[in-house]
């Protein structure tokens, strides 16, 4: 009994000194949020071993916190948020994030009301924000000029063709409905008088409408326009060969979250701008996104969207951008009072770009 009572004495001192070893906690939760850093050598400078370090705590990650986030447009301009998503970049700032399509106007509100923190908008919120909702913002950039194009019936080959016809786009006040506006006055046809306007929402909806008969033409973008093209439909306007800027989508807030929580926007922020990075440099899984986000199958359709997109997503902001479109909502009486700059708040973004991160986790197309 006593050699019994020994070695239960000395399996003790040694479980007691097993618990006492540096190392990783089993209670511990994750690393820091942020992507990891630079993988460093063992080795010395002179190819030696270098010396053991003492092991340094990390901090504490935040909570998980999870939220849809709202696109008001389901095409390839929303594709880094998808990429951000599908490559877990917003879980490794703390964030899980169900990238979700609504239309323009419902995903304004979804970021107005507080029922998320953050959406990707264009023309609904500067509608919003030129009818009073003036606590919304635009925080970061996503595209600042987006690859439209207006694809007509086969035998609609002139914008003449289109008269007392139909036309397709998404809904009033959203940026490409603007533009289109523009571009049917410039080439001769009243909107609504000369051509009807579809507000058809969404763009798998406008191009459903050509396919079916229901509309002349469609103003779309890719992948739908490339899908439309490769069925035989016309090519009656492209943006980008015209010269004609629309804004695309930017992130949207409101300045209740940027004051109440900044950290929170600055790590949101920084997913985004390694989403865009991704986005940029990693073709394949990126385009693996571009057809999940947009239900298509065809990857040589994605491909094209990937190649026309690439240089396009961007995190900056454009006030000339944002401005065009103010201009362009003329049917509403407040829109001559209010500038670009009231709707942006980029602070932040600047801020990590003063800091010198930003030149280091972004590099150009």
């Amino acid at each position: 009994m006593v050699r019994v009572g020994r070695w239960l004495s000395i399996g003790l001192a040694l479980a007691l000194l097993a618990c006492s070893t540096p190392g990783a906690s089993p209670g511990r939760s994750g690393t820091a949020p942020g992507p990891p850093p630079a993988a460093q050598s063992s080795a010395g400078p002179t190819g030696q071993p270098a010396a053991a370090t003492a092991p340094t705590a990390e901090p504490t990650p935040p909570p998980m916190r999870a939220f849809e986030l709202p696109i008001a447009t389901v095409s390839a301009t929303s594709t880094p948020l998808w990429v951000g998503a599908d490559q877990g970049i917003f879980k490794r700032y703390g964030f899980d994030v169900t990238v979700t399509g609504l239309a323009p106007a419902a995903a304004t509100q979804a970021v107005q009301s507080g029922t998320v923190p953050f959406a990707a908008t264009s023309g609904s919120t500067i509608t919003a924000f030129v009818s009073g909702a003036r606590e919304l913002r635009y925080i970061a950039g996503l595209a600042n000029r987006v690859p439209f194009q207006l694809i007509s019936q086969p035998d609609v080959t002139t914008f003449e063709g289109l008269r007392g016809k139909a036309v397709g786009t998404s809904t009033p006040g959203s940026s490409t409905s603007i533009a289109l506006m523009e571009i049917l006055r410039d080439r001769g046809l009243e909107p609504d008088h000369d051509v009807s306007v579809l507000y058809l929402r969404e763009q798998p909806a406008i191009f459903t409408g050509l396919v079916s008969g229901q509309v002349a033409a469609g103003f779309m973008a890719s992948p739908f326009n490339q899908q439309a093209r490769n069925q035989g439909y016309y090519l009656l306007l492209d943006t980008l060969a015209a010269g004609i800027d629309i804004l695309g989508l930017n992130i949207t807030s409101t300045t209740e979250v940027l004051q109440r929580e900044p950290e929170m926007v600055r790590r949101f922020l920084m997913a985004w701008v390694d989403s865009v990075q991704f986005a940029r440099h990693q073709r394949e899984p990126t385009i693996d996104s571009i057809m999940r986000g947009t239900r298509n199958d065809n990857r040589a359709l994605a491909e094209a969207s990937y190649d026309e997109y690439r240089t396009i997503w961007d995190v900056k902001l454009s006030a000339p951008a944002i401005q065009k479109l103010i201009d362009g909502s003329e049917d509403l009486p407040d829109a001559k009072n209010v500038k670009a700059e009231q709707l942006i708040d980029d602070r932040i973004l600047r801020d990590l770009e003063a800091s010198g991160w930003l030149a280091q986790h972004l590099t150009p197309p």
